[in-house]
């Protein structure tokens, strides 16, 4: 049973890391520049690509000999993963992580027909190519090789996944907080914040930068946190260079 679960826990991984690489081309043929800080974790991996990739796995790789069906169920089942976790995500931390509202056929701007079509190209390939891939690589690994690297993976990624939620958490009550005070001692505050987590901060603003923070009175929230990290720049000139550097 640990070993099936490592198994599983090391195709979630890699399924995310192909994810990550995928969302990075994608931008940057898009956008015409490099891309490589894609997806809501500060590590390089897409966990929707994860549950989507062991979703297939487990569940549609019995249609393995009705590749019509199979495209059709991981179209349709990846779109339903994409809405619901842009649905969650904009309860939890009162933002859109990404909008296709500017593109056809598309549902609420969470979902449209093209990256549909596209998952379910994604899902042929990931039982005809990647799965037996992974699946021989498994194979070869002496099963203590694999508990250990599964584990370690595994340990990285969910100490991501607690700081970067930490991180949003408290994003999000600051920019609460400036929806219901904007004196000076509220602003010190926040840029206080943002000088501690520069870092993390501007890395999901790299992530998503058109990301819509959804406030009631339709202030761009987005715009007054890229002032105050403008601002931290210009009190903190040291830290910018570092960041140059780098």
């Amino acid at each position: 049973m640990f070993y099936e679960i490592c198994c599983v826990s090391f195709l979630f991984i890699s399924y995310s890391f192909i994810g990550w690489i995928l969302e990075c081309i994608c931008c940057t043929i898009e956008w015409r520049k490099f891309v490589c800080d894609r997806g809501f974790l500060i590590g390089p991996y897409c966990p929707i690509y994860g549950f989507g990739g062991v979703a297939v796995y487990l569940i549609l790789s019995r249609y393995y000999y009705d590749p019509f069906t199979l495209f059709i169920l991981a179209a349709v089942g990846a779109s339903v993963l994409e809405y619901v976790t842009s649905y969650l995500m904009e309860i939890l931390f009162k933002a859109r992580w990404w909008d296709y509202s500017h593109r056809r056929w598309n549902l609420e701007g969470r979902v449209c027909l093209g990256n549909s079509l596209l998952f379910g190209l994604l899902g042929l390939a990931f039982v005809y190519l990647i799965n037996p891939f992974f699946l021989s690589l498994i194979k070869k690994l002496p099963m203590h090789v694999l508990m250990i690297i599964s584990c370690v993976l595994i340990t990285v990624f969910l100490v991501d996944l607690i700081l970067s939620c930490v991180v949003m958490t408290k994003l999000k009550l600051r920019v609460e907080t400036i929806q219901k005070d904007s004196t000076s001692e509220i602003d010190k505050q926040v840029r206080e914040f943002l000088a501690s987590y520069r870092f993390f901060v501007r890395r999901i603003f790299r992530a998503f930068p058109k990301i819509h923070i959804s406030i009631p009175s339709g202030e761009n929230i987005q715009k007054v946190i890229q002032d105050i990290l403008n601002s931290v720049d210009k009190v903190n000139p040291k830290s910018k260079r570092k960041g140059k550097r780098k």
